[in-house]
């Protein structure tokens, strides 16, 4: 039972894969038309420390709502560079430039064959990566964003649709007619957020904003109104996120997280499966028998914790294996707070041990629970230093992806916490979603192709209208003043 005697029913919205030709039909028989379909196709392409994905989506412009068509996953180990490697993963797999773009070529291939397209199919392909280990600051990121566009033209890709296009011209010609390029432009506001001005905050500074993009984009389908002010958490391997205002035509960053996330969970059954570089994902299915004892569960859960700092970053220039910008964060009135174990990951081995004492003292059922436990309770803390410094207005929703944040019972846990700790239920303030970093990268596109939905905004604040008119006035240069 949740707070307050009602059990929790998370927002849980996860991807539901359908073919290109079956979108198509449906759409058609939607509309009652056989008139062609204004749909526009982005691939999403991610070098993350455990996986690469390239998803492919689909978005109807007329409702602004993005469909899913497939989502190919390969284990970023497969990139194991022997040689010329300039970055490593969080669990020191070696990447090289040739490694990297060789899984990716294979990897976004595989998606457009499953979904029904081809890649030249593809109006517009998005790039991200939370690999930050082994850099030393935030620039040797474009090393990675280099390797993966490699890969990218490595599977046909054009490199015109890796970039935004310039001018209505740029547009694939069936899509042109519902582009407003002539009357706005894609000015590196996504969603009416505005990204901090000058210097990178953190090296997955992108992975923050497709995220917060991303969660807007599927709370349409959880019928939630997650406009700003929000805050948007990813815990994939590595943490990402952002916490926005409410200023209008744009909001501001006003938060941005970074560190570990499901980087925690992967240590933890690092001694529990035989992989060399192991992920929760190894993991064997297994089933429940019986209640977990709770008292081993906290028990558990409190050892990890001790090990883990969930704070405020004031101070150097990596925190949980991330380049951070702390003087650059000060500067544009960002509060950074991150995640890490021990010093910059120097406690991911003794976490490693207690998962291994758990697994030998009891089950997987009960390691599972623990990383579950752990999950929601870095998820209250990470929520409640937001609230100490200020950053959530009374109206703030919350979005969660990752598969650290939203697998097992992680949701529930996390309702339930944040419930006690705003002393009211939140199951209709809080979402949960499948994939937000892919789509954000159809919404990013959307943006910079001003391929806007003004009847269905996914811009702006919370029970507001389309802003498209406050935008037009602040690049014609006339001040807007709401």
């Amino acid at each position: 039972m949740g707070l307050f005697g009602k059990k929790h029913h998370p927002k849980l919205l996860k991807t539901e894969r359908m073919s290109y030709s079956d979108l198509f039909f449906i759409l058609r028989l939607s509309r009652g038309n056989l008139a062609l379909q204004p749909i526009f196709i982005v691939a999403s392409v991610e070098l993350g420390n455990s996986t690469t994905k390239s998803i492919i989506s689909a978005t109807d412009v007329n409702s602004g709502k993005t469909y899913i068509l497939d989502k190919a996953v390969r284990m970023t180990r497969e990139a194991l560079a022997h040689d010329s490697a300039f970055c490593h993963t969080i669990t020191m797999v070696d990447l090289s430039e040739e490694s990297i773009a060789d899984l990716v070529c294979k990897t976004l291939q595989e998606s457009a064959s499953a979904s029904g397209v081809t890649i030249p199919d593809l109006h517009f392909v998005v790039r991200s990566s939370g690999v930050t280990a082994g850099f030393s600051s935030i620039d040797e990121m474009q090393g990675v964003i280099k390797a993966l566009a490699k890969g990218c033209m490595l599977a046909g890709v054009t490199p015109r649709k890796m970039i935004s296009p310039m001018t209505v011209n740029d547009i694939p010609s069936e899509l042109r007619k519902f582009s407003r390029m002539e009357k706005t432009y894609f000015d590196g506001a996504v969603t009416s957020n505005e990204a901090p001005a000058g210097e990178s905050l953190v090296a997955n500074e992108m992975e923050g904003e497709l995220v917060s993009a991303g969660l807007k984009g599927a709370a349409k389908w959880l019928d939630v109104d997650f406009r700003n002010p929000v805050l948007s958490v990813d815990f994939g391997t590595t943490l990402a996120g952002r916490v926005t205002d409410d200023q209008l035509p744009y909001s501001c960053v006003s938060g941005s997280f970074c560190g570990l996330a499901g980087a925690i969970p992967d240590a933890f059954i690092s001694h529990v499966v035989s992989e060399k570089y192991p992920s929760v994902l190894d993991c064997p299915e297994y089933k429940l028998k019986g209640k977990v004892k709770k008292d081993v569960v906290t028990g558990y859960a409190d050892d990890v914790m001790r090990h883990l700092r969930i704070e405020k970053i004031r101070t150097g220039t990596l925190f949980g294996g991330s380049p951070v910008n702390v003087n650059a964060a000060r500067k544009d009135g960002v509060t950074l707070i991150g995640v890490d174990a021990g010093d910059n990951l120097s406690d991911l081995p003794k976490i490693a041990e207690i998962g291994k004492e758990l697994h030998r003292e009891e089950s997987l059922c009960y390691v599972m629970a623990v990383i579950d436990e752990v999950s929601a309770r870095v998820v209250e803390e990470l929520v409640g230093i937001t609230k100490e410094e200020g950053l959530l207005l009374p109206h703030t929703k919350i979005g969660i992806t990752g598969r650290a944040g939203i697998t097992g019972k992680k949701p529930e846990l996390i309702l339930e916490k944040l419930s006690k700790m705003f002393d009211r239920k939140m199951d209709k303030e809080v979402i949960f979603v499948d994939d937000a970093l892919a789509r954000g990268a159809a919404v990013l596109g959307r943006c910079m192709h001003q391929f806007g939905s003004p009847g269905n905004p996914i811009g702006g604040t919370q029970g507001s209208g389309c802003i498209a008119g406050k935008r037009i006035k602040r690049q014609k240069g006339k001040e807007y003043k709401g």
